[in-house]
């Protein structure tokens, strides 16, 4: 990979080793003379502090701090070469690591130099191939009668009620209201039973078909995976009732007319399925681009991602609760795919917008933010978002850049 970058044998010198996708390897070497120079510096600050029998601290001869401590001032002065001519070599190398390099490899005999062999992760060199003219399908989904209909029946369902129903025996489509006992004081009074759901306790549908009205059964189930007994008292037989598809059922919804609610549920649908359409397209746009760059991952940062990735999920199930033991490692193996696939999505629209001269201007980030502020719940919100908008410049600068080039990608797709 080339010559050192310094060839005086009074001066550290660096050398690039290998480059393995996003891992570069790199040596540094630094002559013996100011190792031991640096070594000899550590021995006289432990010596300044040193606490030995028969003397004052402080106070003990170099020869037996020498004696006593020479391994530890190696140690002290490696570190400081380290500290001093990672951070050089990186400059001198041109290397820009996306992570703390790591030392791979630490050698040093007496009198000869210290060679350290590090390891930096780097971003990905992408040169972006294929982003124009991206074949794209794109489906239509009309607001149909069909769909019309599916949706009214939908808020039907929603807006169902329970009655009683003066069948005299249980049947399929009912709800019971039971009371049972079981094993070990399990009881229960005022269940509600769906005979229709498959999430019931197995064999319980099945134990209350045919139970007339205030009869008692015993109904063998399933608890935990075990044979038990319930028995079970069919308290009230109930239907569900569905309110019929008129104008007063429009009304509760808001409505005039059902013309009008007709017509609303069809806009919902229609915008729905622009926003469907316009997610394959993005998808389709992004599977390609994917598809057409192969480019290496540092992999910090995909373990950052998923990281991140893991805490979310957090959030959003538990609150502020923990994972329960060993939780949050069994999911990072599924999130992995999906953290690889957004990072090397992001660094792919990074390079498009780099060469096409795509960015977020200022008026765009302050666009952004004024749209947040108007959301927000009061005074203390706002002064949050301002806050985060500050801070997270770089971050929502970054998120308004992948949206234009975006929409360049979907101007620039080839339609079929």
């Amino acid at each position: 990979m080339g010559l050192f970058t310094r060839q005086s044998p009074n001066q550290p010198r660096f050398k690039k080793v290998k480059e393995d996708g996003c891992l570069v390897t790199f040596s540094v070497e630094v002559p013996a003379d100011e190792v031991d120079a640096e070594a000899h510096n550590g021995l006289l600050r432990i010596q300044s502090h040193a606490h030995l029998p028969g003397f004052r601290p402080g106070k003990a001869p170099m020869e037996l701090i020498q004696r006593n401590f020479s391994d530890r001032a190696m140690e002290l002065a490696v570190e400081d070469m380290i500290k001093k001519y990672v951070p050089a070599a990186l400059r001198e190398l041109q290397i820009g690591p996306v992570a703390p390099p790591r030392i791979s490899d630490v050698a040093r005999k007496p009198g000869e130099p210290l060679r350290l062999t590090v390891v930096a992760e780097v971003a990905p060199e992408v040169a972006p191939k294929a982003y124009a003219k991206i074949p794209v399908r794109l489906s239509s989904y009309p607001a149909t009668d069909e769909a019309l209909a599916s949706r009214l029946e939908d808020l039907r369902e929603s807006h169902a009620r329970l009655e009683l129903d003066d069948a005299a025996v249980v049947g399929k489509s009912h709800y019971v209201v039971v009371d049972y006992v079981g094993r070990q004081g399990l009881a229960g009074s005022g269940v509600l039973v769906d005979m229709s759901s498959d999430e019931n306790l197995e064999g319980l549908s099945k134990g209350l078909e045919g139970q007339a009205r205030g009869e008692t059964r015993d109904i063998p189930v399933k608890l935990r995976k075990k044979d038990a007994v319930l028995t079970v008292t069919a308290r009230e037989i109930k239907k569900k009732v569905l309110p019929p598809l008129d104008g007063d059922f429009a009304k509760d919804l808001g409505f005039q007319t059902l013309e009008e609610l007709r017509a609303a549920l069809k806009e919902v649908i229609e915008k729905e399925g622009r926003e469907r359409s316009e997610r394959e397209v993005v998808a389709q746009i992004e599977e390609a681009l994917l598809k057409a760059n192969q480019i290496p991952l540092p992999p910090s940062l995909v373990e950052a991602q998923v990281e991140s990735m893991v805490e979310r999920l957090r959030k959003q199930y538990l609150g502020e609760r923990p994972w329960p033991a060993g939780e949050a490692e069994k999911l990072k193996p599924r999130l992995a795919p999906q953290a690889e696939k957004e990072l090397r999505l992001s660094y792919i629209l990074q390079s498009i917008a780099d060469r096409e001269k795509l960015s977020a201007l200022d008026e765009e980030i302050k666009a952004e933010m004024e749209k947040s502020l108007g959301a927000a719940r009061d005074e203390a919100h706002k002064e949050e978002l301002r806050k985060l908008f500050e801070e997270r410049k770089d971050t929502i600068a970054g998120i308004i850049r992948d949206r234009k080039t975006i929409a360049f990608l979907k101007e620039k797709a080839l339609f079929v």
